[in-house]
């Protein structure tokens, strides 16, 4: 009977054909804790960070700002995007959806989010590679970052294509459950597959470079612990990203696409939030240091961030001796001025010790 409806019907006749007999399954509610409360944080660290940058304790608007509000900006689009495919009723069964044309509406929905997500987290990934270029000067380092900020790129733009025309015609991406066209599509669980495997190898290079730069500085180990945890927080992103592929793995057979798919997108949405946050962390321990100098500002080197082209006149003012061949700064320390003091408040520094160019290659 089954292979019978398959080969003979279309597909809302055969959707018709399993209503019977099986349970409605409700779906998820379109806002939930699980997502909200990651944008809410996400989106308070961002506006944390463009506050820092007004108050010049995050160095000068630069690239990496551009990148993390663009990314940003989409992170927000794709849970707006999310939550409109939930209200069409993604995350039911096929069959449970009414009208059917809300399915045709779910897909073309999902396909605008699979190709947001993929530009989004490229981006993100983006940002914090050009931040990382603010902070370290070893010649080794740049190359090799300049390199995964064009690895970063050649992923997106090869995702985003691969994405926006995995079927011809186009529009089989989400008109081809109804069956009643011909044409051809890219194996989209290969695809998922492969997007995820290269992302998660990436992000396990992206930190592993800044925490091995931190071991070479002449710091105690509590602060080396201390700078290596927070750039070590990518590996949170990084489990999120080998979750969604896990999830994806138990649900890659299902032809019930509306409800195979919200798992893995219910992740996709977390991934890109996370992403936003990993990226706007250093920024928010600079503004705690700010508010709680007494307590914080001692800590580590907090006054180095994206002070290489400090404006004058502006909140924060200082020297840095010239960059030689080694790979990292001799000495870096600067003043800060912090609303108009009598005296300009001296932050605390850390000296960056001299390595031989010939011993480190």
């Amino acid at each position: 009977m089954t292979t019978c409806v398959t080969a003979k019907c279309t597909g809302r006749e055969q959707l018709h054909s399993r209503q019977c007999g099986i349970p409605v399954h409700k779906g998820r509610p379109a806002v939930e804790a699980a997502t909200i409360v990651p944008l809410v944080i996400s989106t308070l660290l961002f506006l944390n960070r463009i506050l820092a940058k007004i108050m010049g304790l995050g160095g000068g608007w630069g690239a990496d700002d551009v990148t993390i509000t663009i990314a940003w900006a989409l992170a927000v689009g794709i849970f707006g995007v999310n939550v409109k495919m939930i209200e069409l009723g993604f995350g039911k069964n096929m069959w449970d959806i009414i009208p059917m044309d809300n399915i045709t509406l779910i897909f073309k929905c999902f396909q605008g989010f699979v190709v947001m997500y993929k530009t989004q987290v490229s981006l993100a990934k983006i940002s914090v590679c050009l931040f990382l270029l603010r902070i370290f000067q070893s010649n080794l380092f740049r190359y090799t970052t300049w390199a995964v900020i064009g690895l970063n790129a050649a992923i997106g733009i090869t995702w985003v294509l691969t994405d926006s025309f995995r079927c011809i015609p186009v529009h089989l991406a989400w008109t081809q459950w109804e069956g009643l066209e011909t044409g051809r599509c890219v194996d989209f669980i290969a695809v998922t597959f492969a997007n995820a495997f290269v992302n998660i190898a990436v992000d396990i290079i992206m930190v592993l470079m800044p925490v091995y730069e931190v071991t070479k500085l002449n710091l105690s180990a509590r602060k080396k612990l201390g700078v290596s945890v927070m750039f070590a927080m990518g590996l949170v992103l990084t489990a999120v990203a080998i979750i969604r592929v896990v999830v994806f793995w138990y649900n890659r057979w299902n032809t019930n696409l509306t409800e195979q798919l919200q798992p893995i997108v219910h992740w996709s949405v977390l991934e890109t939030q996370i992403a936003v946050m990993c990226a706007c962390l250093p920024t928010f321990r600079a503004m705690l240091v700010h508010l709680f100098p007494k307590v914080l500002g001692n800590t580590s080197d907090h006054s180095t961030y994206g002070k290489r082209n400090t404006p004058s006149g502006g909140a924060a003012f200082g020297s840095q001796q010239p960059l030689s061949k080694s790979h990292i700064n001799k000495t870096v320390s600067y003043s800060v001025d912090y609303g108009g003091k009598k005296k300009p408040q001296r932050s605390s520094f850390v000296q960056l010790v001299e390595l031989d160019p010939q011993a480190h290659p």
